[in-house]
C-alpha cells in the first residue's frame, strides 16, 4: 500500500521510495533550456521565439557581463565556443559583442530577452554563476518596467549577489546531493524551488523538498522515458533542451494512462543496452578526463585520501547518462554515494587512481559496472592516458577494441612474471611484505601502480600473470572482477575460487588459470603470516 502527500502543485505524489503509477499524476511544468538549443543557437532572440511558441512555461537563459557592464546571453566566460571569439566577453565592450554573428543569430541583450516575453505568459529563468555578473543582471530586471516574470538560479555566491539588488526575488537552489533537502539549507537564500541535477533525482528528496514548502524542478531531461519517470517521481517542472519531445512524452502519459511495468525487461534485455550505453560512457569520460585540467584537490577520510573536480565531474555525467536510459535503476558511486533503485545497481568508481591524477601521474581509469541482484552483468574500465576501454558482458566474454580477451592454456610459471597489488589506501596490507619476499624468492616482481581497477583488469588483458587487492568494493572492482571472469581467469579468497564477486571487505586475488594454484598458495601464506 502506497501513502500520499499532498505536493505544492496538487499532485499527489507517492512517499514510498520508488515511483508508484496508481496514484494522480499532473505533467510538470517545461522549462526550455537556452532558449530552443536543438532548433536555433542557443541563448538568442530566435531561440526564446521558439521556445515561447512550442508553449514553454519558463526559459532558463545563462548570463554574462560585458566589460563595460551589459548584462547579455552567453553561457562560456568567452565568446569561443559558440562565436568563434577566444575572449572574455567579460574583456569586451558590448559594442563589439553586438557585432558577432549575423542576422538575428547573434548575442542578445538582457533587456532585450525581458522585452521579447513582455506580456506573454512564458517567464524568464536567469542562471548565473559569477556573483559580479548577478550583479549586472539584477540590476538590469530592476531597472526593466514590463512585466515579464524573472527568476534566478545558479551558483550560491551568484544567488546571494541577487538578493543584494532584489530582495525578494525568487531563486532556486542548486541542488547537487543524494541527501535530502532540511530547512538549514534552505535559510541562507529562502529559495522557492529545489533544482535538481537529474543525477541526483530521487521519491525522497521530492517528497522531503515538498515537505519544506519548495517547488521541485530537475534539469536536463531530453527523451520520454526519464521524463515521465520524473513526473511520476512528482518533480513540479523538467528543464529540457526538447520541449516538444519531452511534452509529447506527458501529453500521452496524461492521456493513455501512466505507464506500469506490464512486463519487466530480460536479463538480455537489460544486458545489451546497458553495454552499449557502458561503452559510449567510457569513451566520453576518456575524452573528458584528458582534457580537463585538474582543478581543486581535497581529502576525505586522511590526508591521502584525495578527491579533484574531475572526480566530481565525471560521476555526475556518469549519473546523468544512466539515469536517462535507466531511470529506475539503483546507482552507487565513489563521491555521492547510493541512490535507490530497483534490483538493478550501477557501481561507479569516476576516477580510481586520484593520488596519481592528482600528481599527473598517468595511471588512473574509471570503473563502471551493473548488476541485478547482486550479479554482474556489465563492467567496462576506461584507462584514459593508453585510450583503451575493457569490456565485459556476463556469459559473453570481454573484449579489448576489437579483441577478444581469453587468457590460454599454457602453462604459466611464477618465475619471470609480474604480479600487481595496491597498497590499503597509502600503507601496506597486512602480510604485503611476507607476499613480496615469497614472489621475490620465485624470481617474480610485484608492481604498484596506484590504481586497483586497472591492476585487476589488465590481468584479463593478459598483461601480469596476477594481481591481488586488500579488500574487494563492487564500486571499485565490480568491472575489473567480470573483466577476469570472462576472460577465464580466477578469482580466489583465502577460501578458494569464486564465481561472480568475492564478499565485500574481503581481500581477493585474480590469476591467470594456469598460475592460480601456486599463486593461491604463496598469497594465502602471506596472508597467514602476520
Amino acid at each position: 500500500m502506497t501513502s500520499t502527500a499532498q505536493a505544492p502543485t496538487g499532485r499527489m505524489v507517492a512517499t514510498d521510495a520508488a515511483p508508484d503509477a496508481r496514484r494522480t499524476v499532473r505533467a510538470p511544468r517545461l522549462v526550455a533550456h537556452r532558449g530552443a538549443p536543438r532548433v536555433r543557437r542557443e541563448n538568442t532572440l530566435p531561440a526564446i521565439a521558439v521556445a515561447e511558441a512550442l508553449g514553454a512555461d519558463t526559459i532558463e537563459v545563462d548570463v554574462r557581463r560585458t566589460a563595460d557592464g551589459v548584462a547579455v546571453l552567453l553561457h562560456d566566460e568567452t565568446l569561443g565556443r559558440m562565436w568563434g571569439d577566444a575572449r572574455r566577453v567579460s574583456e569586451v565592450d558590448w559594442c563589439d559583442v553586438a557585432r558577432l554573428g549575423n542576422g538575428l543569430d547573434r548575442i542578445p541583450r538582457l533587456d532585450a530577452a525581458l522585452e521579447r516575453l513582455d506580456g506573454c505568459r512564458t517567464s524568464l529563468l536567469v542562471d548565473l554563476t559569477d556573483p559580479e555578473d548577478a550583479l549586472v543582471a539584477a540590476r538590469t530586471v530592476a531597472a526593466h518596467r514590463g512585466s515579464t516574470g524573472v527568476a534566478w538560479c545558479g551558483a550560491p555566491e551568484a544567488m546571494a549577489a541577487v538578493r543584494e539588488v532584489l530582495p525578494d526575488a525568487d531563486v532556486w537552489l542548486a541542488w547537487e546531493s543524494l541527501e535530502a533537502p532540511t530547512a538549514e539549507d534552505l535559510a541562507p537564500l529562502a529559495p522557492s524551488t529545489l533544482n535538481l541535477d537529474v543525477a541526483f533525482l530521487t521519491p525522497r528528496t521530492v517528497r522531503a523538498a515538498h515537505d519544506l514548502g519548495l517547488v521541485v524542478s530537475v534539469w536536463t531531461v531530453d527523451d520520454p522515458e526519464p521524463a515521465v519517470w520524473a513526473a511520476m517521481s512528482g518533480v513540479d517542472s523538467i528543464t529540457t533542451n526538447d520541449v516538444a519531445t519531452v511534452r509529447a512524452a506527458l501529453a500521452e502519459a496524461e492521456r493513455d494512462g501512466w505507464p506500469e511495468r506490464d512486463r519487466e525487461p530480460t536479463e538480455t534485455e537489460v544486458a545489451s543496452r546497458a553495454q552499449a550505453l557502458a561503452h559510449r560512457i567510457a569513451h566520453e569520460v576518456i575524452a573528458f578526463t584528458r582534457e580537463h585540467p585538474v582543478g581543486e584537490v581535497t581529502t576525505k577520510a586522511h590526508p591521502a585520501d584525495l578527491v579533484t573536480d574531475v572526480d566530481r565531474l565525471v560521476e555526475q555525467h556518469v549519473r546523468s547518462r544512466v539515469r536517462t536510459v535507466f531511470p529506475t535503476h539503483g546507482f552507487t558511486g565513489e563521491e555521492y554515494g547510493a541512490a535507490p533503485g530497483d534490483r538493478h545497481r550501477w557501481y561507479l568508481d569516476p576516477v580510481d587512481g586520484t593520488t596519481n591524477l592528482a600528481n599527473g601521474v598517468p595511471w588512473t581509469s574509471m570503473s563502471l559496472c551493473l548488476t541485478r541482484g547482486g550479479r554482474p552483468l556489465v563492467g567496462v574500465v576506461a584507462d584514459p592516458w593508453r585510450g583503451e576501454v575493457l569490456e565485459a558482458r556476463s556469459g559473453r566474454g570481454a573484449t579489448l577494441r576489437d579483441r577478444t580477451l581469453r587468457l590460454d592454456d599454457a602453462p604459466r610459471a611464477l618465475a619471470g612474471a609480474v604480479v600487481g597489488t595496491e597498497l590499503d589506501g597509502h600503507r601496506p596490507w597486512p602480510g604485503f611484505g611476507a607476499f613480496l619476499d615469497a614472489l621475490a624468492a620465485r624470481s617474480c616482481t610485484l608492481r604498484v601502480q596506484g590504481s586497483g581497477t586497472l591492476t585487476i583488469a589488465q590481468v584479463a588483458a593478459g598483461r601480469g600473470i596476477g594481481g591481488c587487492v586488500s579488500a574487494f568494493d563492487p564500486i571499485d572492482h565490480g568491472a575489473a572482477v567480470l573483466l577476469v571472469h570472462e576472460a577465464g581467469g580466477v578469482v580466489l579468497t583465502r577460501e578458494g575460487p569464486v564465481d561472480g564477486f568475492p564478499p565485500a571487505g574481503e581481500p581477493f586475488l585474480v590469476a591467470h588459470p594456469d598460475a592460480a594454484d601456486e599463486l593461491h598458495a604463496v598469497w594465502t601464506a602471506a596472508l597467514a603470516a602476520v
